[in-house]
């Protein structure tokens, strides 16, 4: 690859994360996806003319998210019938996906601008067959045990993580995603949405929006969450487990987006480029312990670039699950104090087809408030998978 066609990020942008039929109960996917389109146009001076193609990740391909929901995109948007798309599905890595096809596009030369990203509203289009449908599947396993949440608690029994640890874990969470966005930590990277009518929330520190259904804020903020108050919660998927509501990742409803180009082109074109995109990886591993999935896909490629933990100065891993997250942590060496720095998808959300662009975009900008430096996103994919991509700000 030439310099010319190293790829970079020159915008990166995502929605504030919404709960499961809270306020953007009423939205489409593409009309939480188009804002982030234009928005990035709109910086840039962009117009469809100077766009590739758009590469959409989706988890669950049905309802209004079927029919190619990338190229309903670039329709609905700024970016018109002259750019195509294509949707992608590595489930809960199907942004990330998108970021990595689009990057090996452009370090190939094949492509020079791409709009990568993914969106997933849970609340509208959560229904679909599970993988339990296949014979080949439920001959060779317990399909109930391949259930998420039974996942989480197979990780937590095989290798010892125990609920007190689960939830200080879910605590820290929802604390640094609070102390984030009190202090405007997520002001760069979010873009406001228009719902259409009164949201109904409340800011972190409790005090009513009052901002006629514009949503600047990630919804499953819980303040003042402590251990001791997730301690009193039931299991939520064996009687005797430790997984719980206030340990695991909300169902949520969102996107996020990244604009990619060639370094030759963000130069031609005068543009600031945000970050470098690095090498990339993806693992598999038995679904049962699905969660664990980030540890061979990022020993993956630290053996192609001869790297380490400590090479990294932030680390975004997706908090599927307390139990998986820790693990994770643990067996690759992580400093809490580069790790997740301002909580994750416990607090922020899951919404499962853009959290592998959501990782890049918060890490990029946590990046550029510290002064730069190398930064890894690293996820969990449903039915045992593993992706990790590396970014680098100067």
């Amino acid at each position: 690859m030439t310099e010319q066609h190293q790829p970079v990020v020159v915008q990166a942008v995502r929605t504030p994360q919404g709960k499961q039929g809270g306020v953007y109960a009423e939205m489409g996917s593409e009309e939480l996806s188009v804002p982030l389109v234009n928005e990035m146009l709109e910086r840039t001076g962009f117009s469809g003319d100077d766009v590739d193609d758009v590469r959409w990740g989706c988890a669950k391909q049905v309802n209004e998210q079927s029919n190619n929901l990338a190229r309903v995109i670039a329709l609905c948007s700024d970016l018109g019938e002259s750019v195509p798309g294509t949707t992608i599905d590595r489930l809960c890595a199907s942004s990330a996906e998108a970021i990595m096809s689009a990057t090996d596009a452009i370090r190939s030369g094949q492509r020079e601008v791409i709009v990568a990203g993914g969106v997933e509203n849970m609340t509208r289009n959560e229904r679909r067959h599970g993988i339990g449908v296949y014979d080949g599947i439920s001959e060779q396993y317990d399909v109930a045990g391949l259930r998420m949440g039974q996942t989480a608690e197979t990780v937590a029994r095989e290798y010892d993580i125990g609920r007190e640890e689960q939830d200080a874990y879910g605590a820290r969470s929802q604390q640094r995603a609070v102390e984030a966005t009190e202090e405007g930590r997520f002001d760069d990277e979010i873009v406001p949405i228009d719902t259409g009518g009164a949201s109904g929330r409340h800011r972190a520190d409790g005090e009513a929006v009052e901002d006629e259904g514009v949503v600047t804020e990630d919804e499953g903020l819980r303040p003042g969450t402590t251990k001791e108050k997730i301690a009193k919660l039931p299991p939520a998927f064996e009687e005797d487990g430790t997984v719980t509501a206030a340990n695991a990742s909300q169902i949520s409803d969102g996107a996020a987006a990244v604009l990619l180009t060639s370094r030759a082109f963000a130069e031609e074109r005068g543009l600031e480029v945000l970050a470098e995109v690095g090498d990339h990886n993806v693992a598999g591993v038995d679904p049962r312990v699905m969660g664990i999935g980030p540890v061979p896909a990022v020993r993956g490629l630290w053996e192609r670039n001869g790297r380490s933990a400590d090479e990294y100065d932030l680390v975004e891993l997706n908090e599927a699950f307390a139990s998986q997250t820790l693990y994770c942590q643990r067996e690759l060496g992580f400093d809490d104090e580069t790790f997740n720095v301002n909580g994750g998808a416990i607090a922020i959300g899951h919404p499962l087809g853009a959290s592998g662009a959501r990782l890049p975009v918060t890490l990029i900008h946590e990046l550029r408030r510290r002064g730069g430096g190398r930064g890894l996103s690293t996820m969990c994919v449903g039915y045992g998978q593993g992706a990790a991509i590396e970014f680098v700000v100067d």
